[in-house]
């Protein structure tokens, strides 16, 4: 069967895998294809996190299904560990609540703080992949992140490669 792979920043494959096939063995497909390190990727289908030791059919992925590939930054752990702990900058929510309080009273900066938040969680509750790749491709409209328009895709690349 084939699969469509997408990266948040709109790169794409397609592979041709077993139902079989373990995630690990997907996401050493999709570095081959997509050039992102295996221990970077998150894959993702629906929503729910694959994990590296469950194969597609426990995610019940058919053919023709499309898996979105969220890359996590590589940390250098020897900088981790020498780096000096930074002060934390102050939530979001406390910086916002200070400007409501030099326009309202203390109740209503309190109250319209307190809808802020709500709305905000209910509007993140809301958001899909979908919604988050459209933002990230707007975000990064001037970054060249696709090949030029017009370049072919390369064929499939199939799990029997890997053996």
């Amino acid at each position: 069967m084939f699969l469509t792979v997408k990266l948040l920043l709109g790169r794409r494959c397609s592979l041709k895998v077993s139902g079989q096939e373990s995630i690990a063995t997907l996401k050493k497909l999709v570095s081959q294809r997509l050039q992102v390190p295996e221990e970077q990727q998150h894959l993702l289908f629906r929503g729910q996190l694959l994990a590296d030791d469950k194969h597609l059919s426990d995610y019940c992925i058919g053919p023709n299904a499309s898996i979105n590939v969220i890359m996590r930054p590589l940390e250098n752990m020897t900088q981790k560990e020498t780096r000096q702990p930074q002060p934390q900058p102050q939530p979001l929510w406390h910086q916002l609540g200070r400007v409501l309080g030099k326009h309202f009273e203390p109740q209503d900066a309190k109250a319209v703080l307190q809808l802020l938040r709500q709305e905000h969680k209910e509007r993140l509750q809301r958001i899909s992949l979908e919604d988050l790749e459209q933002l990230a491709r707007y975000l990064l409209a001037d970054e060249q992140c696709v090949g030029p328009a017009g370049q072919r895709e390369p064929e499939a690349v199939s799990s029997e490669l890997l053996q």
